[in-house]
């Protein structure tokens, strides 16, 4: 019975397995010089765990860094971090394949592997391929998708030969577009992997949207995808719908779950955004930040 409710909320929620609040793509590359100088390390450097912020304003990454914070990575949808301030790890992701994604890609890539500590580079392929709205590639052609992640992806290899780490496009929650009827979220990510024969994916990536009151279906749904796929997982957006108080009870109970299976290597939660994770005024993290970053 309880595996019978969880594929229910599973089906209801390709409705909803989407942010409400789409993130904004920079299109110009954001890698000044006086930012770079600027860098301080943080203090939660040295954890180098598994939560993660994702932003779109840099000026609101400075706000995790607090005592007690377990951040240590950061992401912006995009190819360069901008003037965060904060040398925690940058993960650089190929949006889509537009145009003004990839004619800096490979360069904000080697910058990324100059700038921050040596070590890996993780590299995250397009985001909500399998979703046309608010904010995903639109690439629902599992073909082109495959095409595109060769001709922008792989050749990393050549290049940075084992300090690449390679994850795979990030898909939604979702189970079909009920528009045109293509396959979204997990389906979609499996028949990538199989499309995309010999390519190098080292972990998958998924997105995932529904009710605060729903942990054990998001719970459920990361140890689905691991199940089926064998992969490691980065849950790069997750976002629980609700109350503050539902939202701040649905961390403390998902947060040390995730801190405590060994195949979940990174997770952040949508976003660090005036009025959910950031103070309506933008000054500081909010109450739910602060849970956030320190739980």
């Amino acid at each position: 019975m309880t595996s019978f409710l969880l594929l229910a909320l599973a089906l209801a929620a390709s409705v909803r397995a989407v942010p409400a609040e789409a993130p904004t793509v920079p299109t110009e590359q954001i890698f000044p010089v006086a930012a770079v100088k600027s860098h301080v390390f943080s203090s939660a450097d040295a954890s180098r765990g598994k939560r993660g912020v994702a932003y779109n304003n840099p000026d609101f990454v400075k706000h995790f860094d607090i005592p007690r914070s377990k951040v240590s990575w950061i992401y912006n949808w995009y190819s360069a971090p901008g003037d965060t301030r904060i040398w925690w790890e940058f993960s650089p992701m190929l949006h889509s394949n537009r145009p003004d994604h990839t004619g800096i890609w490979f360069q904000n890539v080697e910058t990324c592997s100059k700038v921050y500590p040596p070590g890996k580079i993780n590299v995250l392929s397009f985001n909500e391929p399998d979703q046309c709205g608010n904010g995903g590639a639109c690439m629902q052609h599992i073909p082109t998708t495959v095409d595109e992640h060769r001709r922008w992806i792989e050749p990393l290899r050549s290049k940075y030969g084992d300090r690449l780490i390679v994850g795979s496009p990030a898909i939604t929650n979702g189970v079909g577009d009920p528009a045109n009827g293509n396959i979204m979220g997990l389906p979609y990510l499996k028949e990538f992997l199989k499309q995309c024969h010999g390519c190098q994916i080292d972990f998958v990536v998924i997105h995932w949207y529904d009710s605060a009151r729903n942990p054990g279906y998001f719970k459920w749904h990361v140890e689905q995808v691991h199940r089926e796929t064998g992969k490691p997982v980065w849950i790069t957006e997750f976002g629980p719908s609700g109350t503050e108080h539902e939202q701040a009870l649905f961390l403390t109970d998902v947060l040390p779950w995730l801190d405590a299976q060994p195949y979940v290597h990174r997770y952040s939660m949508f976003m660090a955004s005036q009025g959910n994770l950031i103070k309506p005024d933008g000054t500081g993290l909010s109450e739910l930040g602060v849970i956030y970053a320190t739980y």
